[in-house]
């Protein structure tokens, strides 16, 4: 879901991509969680093509920024960018630990985690742009 509305919120000029942070679930090539795609549906956009990646498998150096939900995948991304210097964000939501994961919480949390990127996508998509 954040990787479709920041594509959205940046345009056609950024690529925007999605990717695990935790190697046991981010197993490659599955579909986007059904809660997700629902949440995504009942806004018209369609999530069924959507395919999960692991951040190991990526050339992380190669973008230009980072987006992470918490400080625990900002640790992890860390750790596989190694020297590199990509710019990492971190999703301002702090006070509650960053983004809740929704995973396995049913379709309320899943809505409750979209209305939330709905609210600071719009500032990380402004940090990208600078």
């Amino acid at each position: 879901m954040m990787q479709v509305i920041l594509q959205w919120l940046l345009g056609d000029e950024y690529c925007v991509e999605s990717a695990g942070s935790n190697m046991q679930f981010a197993e490659q090539g599955q579909p986007a969680n059904e809660f997700s795609i629902l949440c995504m549906k009942e806004r018209g956009i369609d999530l069924t093509g959507h395919v999960s990646q692991w951040i190991g498998d990526l050339d992380l150096p190669s973008y230009s920024h980072i987006v992470c939900v918490d400080d625990s995948v900002a640790q992890m991304v860390k750790l596989h960018l190694g020297p590199k210097q990509t710019t990492i964000v971190l999703i301002a939501n702090e006070e509650n630990g960053g983004v809740p994961n929704p995973w396995e919480k049913g379709l309320p949390a899943y809505r409750e985690c979209l209305a939330l990127l709905d609210k600071v996508m719009p500032k990380i998509a402004e940090e990208i742009r600078r």
